[in-house]
């Protein structure tokens, strides 16, 4: 600070007219002072001679420079407004005690209070006859908007528009006019690091704890960082924009699945059909066979193509085509192949309702069609198919109450052998027993994924 009584030039002596001092920021550049001179012309256009309450203005300049992270600023006008020259230029503009000034800083900023409720406040408003009082109601409103189109003023629309509402147009570009310089002032202390302090502020940073800790470390003395909001923007904008291409991928992954599920849905009902007509073939066949062994082979043949045909049947109508609910398929099949031997009243299922994927779910059907078929033709009632799930392992069963094959029978059938090659297949272990109750083929199936358990469902028939 260049004192009164030192020799000054023209332009010092106009600076101590209006400040009482001459302020380090007006000889921050000795090898351009031109250029400090035009910034003092900006100052009394856009400062001093604005015609705005001297407090007014020096009450917003203090708390706008909260926001800036060079403290030069918001310490040199805070001194103004104590008596450390003279606020806004104006020797008669009233001085403000150390709690006032506290209070001013102390205030909730618009982002505190939420920018859309800071405009919401003025849109409900009166028009205003005059300026506001200090430490008024209304101040605190304006200055809270005037916050948000000083630091986001491309996204403080609403804002400015309320402002506008209050105070008026002419009011209101005043108010731009002066919002411009001190965003100067503040350019220029950022892009001049080494801008100290004059003694006066230097002194008034002594005489209270918690103005100066007020002055010193604002949590908000960043906000008008320019590269550091730019910088979190951009972070912002590339997330939402890998959000966007993960949403689109995710879309169009989905898409992709959900047609390769209708082809398979498609394919499964055409092939469906297939092998009905080929199972109709087989029917009509076997009216041209005289040969009873060879009717018989056309049956069975007809039956395994139909109960084929049927799981390719339950694939179409399935949500998730890689999944099958095994207990609900093997109920609807060992329903139909009772029905069409004749001894669907006489079946006992006991079935636990477990999805397994699809290539375990056709061999398994087609081993049940082959045990049940067999049981149903040679066996006694009840015929009883069990399936339950327990630790990775399908545990299925089918019996009756007969006695089973001869005990020196060989078992070289086609049924025994595709029971036999779908067991290995599926890595099951297979074993029949010749009980009291009747006879029993048993199968154990390891399953691929874990099975989803419930409690079984037993129906009988």
């Amino acid at each position: 600070m260049t004192s009164p009584s030192a020799e000054l030039s023209s332009f010092q002596r106009e600076v101590v007219s209006r400040f009482g001092l001459v302020p380090n920021f007006f000889v921050s550049a000795p090898d351009a002072p031109e250029i400090v001179e035009r910034l003092w012309s900006f100052a009394v256009s856009a400062y001093f001679d604005n015609p705005i309450p001297s407090l007014f203005k020096e009450r917003l300049f203090v708390y706008l420079s909260r926001f800036c992270e060079v403290r030069y600023c918001i310490i040199r006008h805070c001194a103004f407004l104590l008596g450390y020259g003279h606020s806004a230029g104006d020797p008669k503009a009233p001085l403000q005690t150390v709690e006032q000034v506290i209070r001013l800083l102390a205030r909730p900023t618009p982002w505190e209070r939420g920018p859309d409720k800071v405009a919401a406040v003025l849109e409900q408003s009166p028009p205003c006859t005059d300026w506001p009082e200090p430490e008024s109601d209304l101040e605190d409103k304006l200055f809270s908007a005037l916050a948000l189109v000083f630091v986001e003023a491309r996204r403080s629309e609403r804002a400015g528009k309320a402002l506008c509402h209050v105070l008026g147009g002419r009011r209101y570009e005043y108010l731009l006019g002066l919002l411009a310089f001190i965003r100067t002032a503040h350019y220029w202390t950022v892009v001049h690091p080494g801008l100290p302090l004059e003694a006066d502020a230097e002194e008034m940073l002594k005489i209270n704890e918690e103005l100066t800790q007020r002055l010193l470390r604002d949590p908000e003395a960043a906000r008008c960082d320019l590269g550091q909001r730019l910088f979190a923007e951009l972070e912002e904008l590339r997330g939402l924009s890998e959000r966007r291409e993960l949403e689109r991928a995710k879309n169009a992954l989905e898409a992709e699945v959900a047609q390769k599920e209708l082809l398979l849905r498609e394919v499964n009902h055409r092939i469906k059909n297939s092998l009905q007509i080929v199972s109709s073939f087989l029917h009509l066949q076997r009216a041209h066979v005289q040969n009873a062994e060879a009717n018989a082979a056309l049956q069975s043949a007809g039956a395994r193509v139909h109960a084929i045909a049927a799981v390719h049947e339950r694939l179409y109508g399935v949500k998730d085509i890689r999944v099958v609910s095994l207990g609900e398929f093997l109920a609807s099949l060992c329903e139909s192949i009772g029905n069409a031997l004749g001894r669907g009243d006489s079946l006992e299922l006991d079935l636990a309702s477990v999805e397994v994927p699809t290539d375990t779910a056709i061999p398994v059907a087609l081993i049940v069609n082959e045990l049940l078929t067999n049981a149903l033709k040679y066996g006694r009632a009840p015929y009883r198919t069990v399936l339950k799930a327990a630790e990775g392992r399908l545990l299925l069963t089918v019996s009756d109450g007969g006695s089973g094959p001869p005990a020196n029978g060989t078992r070289t059938g086609l049924g025994s052998q595709i029971v036999k090659a779908l067991a290995r297949q599926l890595g099951a272990t297979l074993e029949t027993k010749c009980r009291a109750g009747g006879y029993v083929v048993a199968l154990t199936i390891p399953l691929k994924s874990a099975p989803n358990d419930e409690p079984g469902n037993e129906t009988r028939r």
